[in-house]
C-alpha cells in the first residue's frame, strides 16, 4: 500500500465509486483517415481497442481538427517559430502572429482589450478570480461551467441563479449590498441550452452589473460568420463586457481568448496569475488559429455550419419520433440523451460502443445524480447516415433495456446543476 493510501485512503474512495458506477476512466483512442474523405475522416472517426467507431464525442463541432489548410499553417508555424514559447508573455513577449491574432479578436469583438490564454478553464478561472480582486460579488448561472463554478470556494460575495431564470438573477441583484458581475454561457455544455442574452443584458443595463459571457461552445458554431452567441442571438458584443472564447471546440485546435475594455485586460495583465505564470501558447498555435478563423469566415464555414444545422435538424426529429421522453433537444450541436441512472447510461453506453458508436457518458458530480446522460455532439463531419445510424441504435438498446426493466427518467424541469452551496446569505 503506497503511503498516500495508507494515509487519506484513496483506494477505499476509488472503490466506492465503482461500487456506485461513477468511476472514471480515460479510454485509449485514436483518430483513424479514411483516404476517400481525408479532410474530415479524422473527426468522424475514433479507433479503440474494439476497433473503429463513429466518434459523437468531439466538440470538434466543424471538423476542423484535421483540415489539411490547418495542419499546413501548423507545420509552417512550427518551423518558423519552433515547438514552444519558452516562457510567459510578460518573460518572452509575443510574437507578431500573436499580436496578429489579438487583432483579428479585436476586429471580431469590437473589444479594445484582447489575452490569450492556454485553455478556457484557465481564462475563465482568471476572469473570476481579477473580479474577486476587485471584491466584486459573483452571479453564476447553476449550470455554468466548472472553472467558474470553482470561485464558489473563494469568494467573499456568490450567489447562484436557477438556471436561465432572468426572474431569480433579479431577485438577487435587487438584495445586492455592492457591486458585482453576472457569470453565464453562451451554450451550457451539458444540454446544449443557450442563456437568454437579452434579458440578462438588460438587467446588466438596469442594475448596472457587468457580464462575462463564456461562449467556448459558440464561437464558430453559430452566428453568420460563426462569431458565436452574440451575433446569433442578434445582440452584438457592445454591452457584453467580458467574452470568453475557445479554439478547442469549433476551431479544432487549442487555447482561448478574453476580450473586454483595455483598462480591464491590462489590469488582469498586471494582476492574474493565470496569465502572469502561465508559459504562453506557441506561436505556431496561433498561426493555425489565424487560418481557421479564415475558414469559419468564409464561404466553407458557412457551408460547414449549413451542413451541422441540417444535421441536427434530421437527428431531432428522428429522436421525437423513436425516444420523445429521453430528449430534451436543442438547437445546437450539443445533443443530451437524459438516461437518470448512471448504471444503466454506462450499460446502454457500453452496448453503443458494442454497435461502433463514441459518445460521451456524463454522470455525477459533472451532473446531479439522477441525471446521468448520454452526450451527443453532432459535427460537420457527420454524415445524415450517421445520425440515423445513431438515432435507430439508440432506440433499439434503450427500448430494450425497458422491456427488461432497466427504466429510464425523463429529464426535469430544472436540476440543481454542480454540488456547490449557496451562498445568498451573503448578499
Amino acid at each position: 500500500m503506497s503511503l498516500i493510501n495508507s494515509i487519506f485512503n484513496t483506494g477505499e474512495i476509488l472503490k466506492d465509486l465503482e461500487k456506485q458506477d461513477l468511476l472514471r476512466k480515460c479510454p485509449a483512442v485514436t483518430r483513424i483517415w479514411d483516404d476517400e474523405d481525408p479532410g474530415k475522416s479524422g473527426s468522424r472517426f475514433a479507433m479503440t481497442g474494439s476497433g473503429p467507431l463513429l466518434n459523437f464525442a468531439s466538440n470538434d463541432y466543424l471538423g476542423l481538427s484535421t483540415h489539411p489548410a490547418i495542419l499546413r499553417a501548423l507545420r509552417e508555424g512550427m518551423e518558423k517559430y519552433g515547438a514552444g514559447s519558452g516562457a510567459s508573455p510578460l518573460v518572452t513577449g509575443l510574437c507578431p502572429v500573436h499580436e496578429e491574432l489579438m487583432e483579428r479578436f479585436r476586429a471580431i469583438t469590437g473589444k479594445e482589450g484582447v489575452l490569450l490564454f492556454s485553455t478556457g478553464f484557465s481564462a475563465n478561472q482568471a476572469l473570476m478570480k481579477a473580479f474577486m480582486t476587485l471584491n466584486a460579488g459573483l452571479y453564476l448561472d447553476r449550470l455554468s461551467h466548472a472553472s467558474m463554478q470553482d470561485m464558489a470556494f473563494y469568494a467573499k460575495r456568490i450567489s447562484r441563479f436557477r438556471h436561465n431564470d432572468a426572474a431569480h438573477l433579479e431577485k438577487l441583484l435587487r438584495k445586492s449590498p455592492g457591486p458585482g458581475v453576472i457569470a453565464t454561457e453562451g451554450v451550457f455544455s451539458m444540454d446544449g441550452d443557450q442563456a437568454p442574452l437579452k434579458k440578462l443584458l438588460s438587467l446588466r443595463e438596469q442594475y448596472r452589473t457587468p457580464l462575462i459571457l463564456d461562449d467556448a461552445h459558440g464561437f464558430g458554431v453559430l452566428g453568420r460568420q460563426g462569431h458565436g452567441s452574440p451575433d446569433y442571438q442578434g445582440t452584438g458584443f457592445q454591452n457584453i463586457d467580458v467574452y470568453m472564447g475557445t479554439f478547442s471546440k469549433a476551431l479544432g485546435l487549442s487555447g482561448a481568448f478574453a476580450a473586454g475594455d483595455r483598462d480591464f485586460t491590462d489590469f488582469m495583465v498586471n494582476t492574474s496569475r493565470e496569465y502572469i505564470y502561465s508559459t504562453m501558447a506557441p506561436a505556431f498555435l496561433a498561426q493555425g488559429t489565424l487560418k481557421a478563423l479564415d475558414i469559419i469566415e468564409g464561404s466553407e464555414g458557412a457551408e460547414l455550419r449549413s451542413h451541422l444545422r441540417a444535421l441536427i435538424r434530421r437527428f431531432q426529429n428522428a429522436m421525437k419520433s423513436l425516444l420523445p421522453e429521453c430528449c430534451p433537444g436543442s438547437e445546437t450541436a450539443i445533443q443530451p440523451v437524459i438516461i437518470g441512472d448512471a448504471g444503466v447510461m454506462m450499460r446502454v453506453s457500453e452496448e453503443l460502443k458494442e454497435a461502433g458508436i463514441l459518445l460521451g457518458s456524463i454522470r455525477p458530480p459533472t451532473v446531479p445524480r439522477g441525471s446521468a446522460r448520454l452526450r451527443i455532439t453532432l459535427t460537420a463531419a457527420h454524415r445524415e447516415e450517421d445520425a440515423d445510424f445513431l438515432a435507430e441504435k439508440l432506440h433499439q438498446i434503450i427500448r430494450r433495456l425497458g422491456q427488461e426493466g432497466y427504466g429510464t427518467q425523463p429529464p426535469a424541469e430544472q436540476h440543481t446543476g454542480a454540488a456547490f452551496p449557496d451562498r445568498e446569505e451573503n448578499l
